[in-house]
Parts: C-alpha cells; sequence; structure tokens
C-alpha cells in the first residue's frame, strides 16, 4: 500500500486540481479529500459522496456529587479547556478539548465520565476504479485533526493506493496528512508567496522525513523559481507547467481539467509518470 500526499505550503497553487487529474490519471485509486474544513476534491472528480459514518471526539462529563472541586483535572489539561475556581464545577471549553482523556485518568473521585461528541463524518463514492472519500469537519468545530486521521484510516481499508488531497498550509491538519503518507507532492506557484510557503512546506517535509518533490504551477507568472530552495533541501522539481487560459476556463466551471483539457491531461500525465518513478510505485 502507498499513500501519496499532494499538498501545498499556501492555498491556492492548484493543490486539489493536481491531486483529482492525478487520481484520473492514476486508474485503480482510492482519492481522498482531507482537507476537511473546505472539502472540494469531489466535484472536481464529479463525484457525490454519502455520508458513511460520524467522527466524534470523548469529552469529559463530570458528575457533580462525586466531584470535590480539587482542580487536578484542570491542572492536568495541557490544552487549558478545563477551568475551575473556588467552590465552582469544572467549565469545559469544547473548542479546546482534544479529547485525550487526562482528566479522566487523574480524577481520584472517579468523577469524569468520557462522553461522545459529534465533530464531523467520512462520506464516500465510487465510480469503476475510482474510489473516493471525504472528510468533513462540522461547522464550528476547531479540530480537524481526528477528522483527517479517520478519513485516511478508512482509506487505507479500501486499496493499495491511496492519494491524499491535503489541508493546505503547513499547521497541524497538514501536518497530520503528510505524516500519514508514503511520499509528499508539494504544489506551489512562481511568486514570492509561493516561494516563502513553499520553504516552509519544505521544513515540515523534512522535520516528518518524508520524501518528495515539488511542481510548480503557473510556473511562468510570478517570477520566482523554487530550484535553488528545493536544491538545499534535496527535493527535486518534477514539473513546471505554465498558465493555460483554456484550463482556468475549464476549472473555473468546477470541472477537471483532466477532463476538459488534452493539454492538462499530458501534462498530468507525464507528471503521475515522474511521481511513479521517484515514489517507486
Amino acid at each position: 500500500m502507498t499513500v501519496l500526499a499532494v499538498a501545498s505550503g499556501k492555498g491556492g497553487t492548484g493543490k486539489s486540481c493536481i491531486a483529482s487529474s492525478l487520481a484520473l490519471a492514476a486508474g485503480q485509486v482510492v482519492a481522498v479529500d482531507a482537507d476537511v474544513e473546505e472539502p472540494n476534491l469531489g466535484k472536481l472528480l464529479g463525484m457525490a459522496p454519502k455520508e458513511i459514518y460520524s467522527v466524534s471526539l470523548p469529552m469529559p462529563v463530570f458528575d457533580e456529587k462525586l466531584c470535590k472541586r480539587c482542580g487536578l483535572c484542570a491542572k492536568e489539561c495541557r490544552f487549558n479547556a478545563l477551568v475551575q475556581f473556588g467552590d465552582l464545577m469544572p467549565r469545559l471549553n469544547e473548542g479546546l478539548c482534544h479529547g485525550c482523556g487526562v482528566c479522566s485518568m487523574v480524577c481520584p473521585h472517579g468523577a469524569i465520565t468520557e462522553g461522545s461528541h459529534i465533530i464531523g463524518k467520512v462520506s464516500r463514492d465510487q465510480a469503476e476504479e475510482l474510489t473516493f472519500l471525504e472528510g468533513r469537519l462540522d461547522v464550528g468545530c476547531p479540530n480537524p485533526v481526528p477528522v483527517i486521521k479517520s478519513v485516511i484510516d478508512t482509506a487505507k481499508e479500501e486499496g493499495d493506493l491511496i492519494i491524499v488531497d491535503s489541508p493546505p498550509g503547513t499547521a497541524c491538519s497538514m501536518v497530520e496528512a503528510t505524516e500519514q503518507a508514503d511520499y509528499v507532492l508539494l504544489v506551489t506557484e512562481g511568486t514570492p508567496f509561493g516561494m516563502a510557503d513553499l520553504k516552509l512546506a519544505l521544513e515540515v517535509v523534512s522535520d516528518l522525513r518524508r520524501p518528495a518533490g515539488v511542481v510548480v504551477n503557473r510556473s511562468d507568472l510570478g517570477g520566482s523559481d523554487p530550484e535553488e530552495i528545493c536544491r538545499r533541501h534535496d527535493v527535486p522539481v518534477l514539473a513546471r507547467i505554465p498558465f493555460s487560459r483554456q484550463v482556468a476556463q475549464v476549472y473555473g466551471l468546477g470541472e477537471s481539467p483532466y477532463r476538459g483539457s488534452s493539454l492538462w491531461r499530458e501534462q498530468m500525465d507525464h507528471l503521475w509518470d515522474s511521481v511513479k518513478k521517484e515514489a517507486r510505485l
């Protein structure tokens, strides 16, 4: 089994467009939308996924009769999700709770049990050789990591080749998606902002010790090139894709350019060949 993560240091580089195109080029594959805060891979693949299960997080439930208001649970919570003042019951900030369960473990009075709080869902669709899984974080929930982990774990049970559309940026959600990958394809653009964020993404991939390659989208715009940055990290530039108005028009309609542009399809087929060689697929 091989997990390929398509990531980027910033949004708007064309990451999802390239991820969807590689999934179509690959043939028999499991495509995963792990950008759970704003999933859109299904639209590009023409999929209509249906929910298969919800993702929940364990959260503390307090027994007022057993609780002695000692404050130990709040003291031991490393995420500061619990506060306790004087003789008042501990109060939980659900947005900060990571469901680690430490509070229930350290309570000397057995006053804390774990309840279940739904934070998102995983949906699935199938079309011939393509299996599609989508993670979606519920509106208002601040912790995407459990949903990302859940949807990728499910994908590992579905097939031998998995292509993950990772969240943009370099925060914990991107780290979770790339940490589970065997190879990371970083999508950037030829702008100063693109280069700055690519540098951060390369540092994350280096810290995770994941092999990686870079593709420069809209390479003829912006006046910057990542060759020197990539050389310092010993990461190859696999492709430079120039801007195409035709591709932009197809993508603007919410369709995959892989299906609507012969030029883009040829470029993605070549990129997929390069990725297979680098990742030893």
